[in-house]
């Protein structure tokens, strides 16, 4: 804005500069034209004059001329005469010449000329009667005639030069006025042009100072993109030394919390996991604020049901809330619209920050979130409304904006501020802004803090949200997955005995690898299906394995589950888009089960003979699969490329019952038992308009073709 605004004052100076020098230089050409034409004038007034005197002259020497002859009649008088004579009719023309564009004198002139010419005809008849009488010619002198026709013409020459003579007197002032003026307004162009050279040297050197501060300030920048690039590098790497380690801390004490039965141990182990969770809390709080203030924070909006993320911030902080007795209550409206689009990942963490600041901050009383909405203009939008109250200690009134600020605490509780890094509210705060929110906060000492969350213009979104809740509650067992030898390849010891104490006691066979070389070898021998294989390791790494492992004949669709630490976006976006899978260390039981359950199918449980007996229900017998037919996989991997693709995204009702009874003809027709009952599955869904599971089950398709194709080849 600053430069912008300085850019406009030198185009202002330099337009004002342009037309004063311009004006000056036009004031400059008038003066001096005007000066010119006076000066001009005033030649022809005085040209005028000396004219007038020359015709005074020649009349005076007719007269001389004239009375010399007729005293003497010596004709020798006669020569003034007639060379007055000649001179005159020249003279007369010179003036009508210099007077033309005056109308009254020439007019006068006019009448002098033919007076003249009178008076040259009278003296014309006294000389030729001198040749013959010298007293007829005295006789006609004395009849006075001439004389008064010279003095008229001295009368008529008289008041012309006077008229003449005054011009010539103003013409005269008038071009001193003029002369003054053209030769101040030519100081004042020099002046300008003066002005104008030291503001060009001023205009340059305010250029160059800003060229300068230009390129410092680039500099700058530059130095600190590089230097936050470097703190992004630095913080992933760091995430990555930590993550691996922590991996193993948080995997193994879910394990060892099964074998405990101290209540002492468990309580040691409650303490491990504890701390484990608070310092890898904090390690994504730094690894947040830095992609937030390196803007590469990215929105990933999907369907979200509030009701949802109420539930789970209630599993999530009933048990510390029930350790201090505090009232921990969640309430949505009831007319709140089922699923929103938005980031759920992103709101779900403002509301851990936000609830785990009031739980932490609440010795008594108790904490409640209540969600609301507001009606747009726009249908199929709405404004949400997030309130986050508790009657916690509070937050002094000076310290209100400071608690949003990176690394800011609001120092009313500083034994508990000890444990946190102060980036929580901060990264609310800037979560609100990105996600087009706003936040803020109203708090008393002593009485609670109310947090008050407002997000404008939210689509509702017509696809209904998967459900969570099993996620969080269902007990984790690999045995509901069909039986699948894994390869397991991780530089990392521990990483290795991790999984394998994960998969302890399950029916899947477990084969390890340490490096990139032996997860191409062992890929190729094994045929195995599913590869979880570790991103960062020496020599060949992970992502060149995936390339070699694609280019084996048979292994192009081999399910390939990224395994890393790393925390940088851009990485995480292609690993997403290069392997078929992505899991993050420190990864849970469910986490890890989850992400196989996309390329696994479920295992139908089977009873144990202890159970059966104790049961009225029938036995279920384990499934079994018939091999399929080539022609049936080919059919069905045509089907994957089209029309699959778009009925599993726009999850249309009408569509996939059509597709379902089509896979349900193909599996009768080819006697493919999992196929008809997937096709069953997919007919059930779209009678009873079961959006979630229908959107689930579409998506196992592709899943349940790779089974088929290996089941065939086995």
């Amino acid at each position: 804005m600053k430069l912008q605004a300085e850019k406009q004052f030198y185009k202002l100076v330099v337009v004002a500069w342009l037309t004063f020098s311009l004006g000056s230089v036009v004031l400059a050409l008038v003066s001096w034209h005007q000066l010119s034409a006076r000066m001009n004038y005033g030649g022809q007034v005085a040209a005028t004059r000396d004219e007038l005197h020359e015709v005074y002259q020649s009349l005076l020497n007719l007269e001389t001329g004239e009375r010399g002859y007729v005293i003497t009649g010596d004709k020798k008088f006669l020569e003034p005469f007639n060379e007055a004579e000649t001179n005159l009719p020249a003279q007369f023309d010179s003036l009508v010449l210099l007077v033309h564009d005056d109308p009254s004198m020439l007019e006068s002139i006019t009448k002098l000329r033919a007076d003249a010419e009178a008076s040259i005809s009278w003296q014309h008849q006294v000389i030729d009667l001198r040749e013959k009488s010298f007293d007829k010619a005295v006789a006609m002198v004395s009849t006075g005639r001439f004389k008064i026709m010279m003095d008229d013409l001295r009368s008529q020459i008289t008041r012309l030069d006077g008229v003449y003579r005054s011009r010539e007197s103003a013409t005269r002032r008038e071009v001193f006025n003029r002369l003054f003026h053209a030769n101040l307004v030519t100081l004042v162009a020099g002046a300008f042009g003066i002005g104008a050279g030291l503001l060009a040297l001023w205009l340059s050197y305010v250029a160059v100072k800003h060229q300068e501060h230009e390129r410092e300030l680039t500099e700058a920048r530059l130095r600190a993109e590089h230097s936050n690039q470097e703190k992004t590098i630095f913080l992933a790497n760091m995430s990555h030394e930590i993550r691996t380690p922590m991996n193993a801390i948080l995997g193994f004490s879910e394990l060892l919390h099964a074998d405990l039965r101290e209540p002492k141990h468990r309580q040691y182990l409650q303490s491990i996991r504890s701390s484990a969770d608070s310092l890898l809390l904090l390690i994504n709080d730094i690894l947040d604020m830095s992609k937030i203030e390196a803007g590469v924070m990215e929105l990933h909006p999907e369907p979200t049901d509030l009701r949802e993320i109420c539930d789970f911030i209630r599993t999530l902080f009933s048990e510390p809330a029930m350790k201090k007795e505090l009232r921990l209550e969640c309430h949505v409206v009831e007319n709140l619209p089922h699923a929103l689009l938005l980031d759920r990942i992103r709101l779900r963490q403002i509301l851990i920050n936000l609830v785990g600041n009031a739980v932490k901050f609440t010795d008594k009383g108790g904490v409640e979130v209540r969600v609301s909405w507001e009606k747009e203009p726009a249908g199929s939008h709405v404004t949400l409304v997030i309130e986050v109250q508790d009657t916690g200690v509070g937050i002094p009134k000076s310290k209100l904006d400071v608690i949003f600020k990176p690394f800011m605490q609001a120092g009313a509780h500083r034994e508990k501020e000890k444990q946190g890094t102060g980036l929580g509210l901060s990264i609310v705060k800037r979560l609100c802004e990105i996600m087009g929110g706003t936040g803020t906060v109203a708090s008393v000492p002593g009485q609670g803090s109310a947090f008050h969350l407002r997000f404008s213009n939210v689509p509702i979104s017509a696809r209904l949200p998967a459900s969570e809740k099993s996620s969080l509650t269902a007990e984790v067992n690999f045995n509901e997955l069909r039986p699948a030898t894994l390869l397991v390849v991780d530089d990392n010891e521990t990483n290795c005995r991790l999984i394998d104490g994960m998969f302890a006691g399950s029916h899947h066979r477990l084969v390890f690898g340490s490096s990139g070389e032996e997860a191409v070898a062992k890929a190729r021998e094994l045929k195995p299906d599913i590869l979880l294989l570790d991103v960062r390791m020496p020599g060949m790494d992970g992502g060149e394995a995936l390339a070699q492992i694609r280019e084996t004949p048979g292994l192009e669709f081999l399910p390939v589950i990224a395994v890393t630490a790393s925390s940088l976006l851009n990485q995480e976006n292609s690993l997403k888009e290069r392997f078929s899978g992505y899991v993050r260390k420190p990864f849970s039981k469910r986490e890890l089960f989850d992400e196989l359950a996309d390329f696994l199918p479920r295992h139908p449980k089977v009873e144990s003979p202890k159970e059966a007996n104790g049961s009225n229900e029938a036995k279920v017998a384990p499934e079994t699969f018939v091999p399929a037919p080539k022609e049936l996989i080919s059919q069905l991997r045509r089907l994957i490329i089209e029309p699959w693709p778009a009925i599993r995204d726009s999850v249309a009702i009408n569509e996939s019952r059509d597709f379902a009874q089509g896979l349900e003809g193909l599996g009768q027709r080819w006697q493919s038992e999992p196929l008809v009952r997937y096709a069953q599955k997919l007919l059930n869904d779209t009678e009873n308009y079961a959006v979630t599971d229908l959107e689930k089950h579409l998506g196992e398709f592709a899943a349940l073709v790779e089974q088929l194709d290996r089941d065939t080849q086995a």
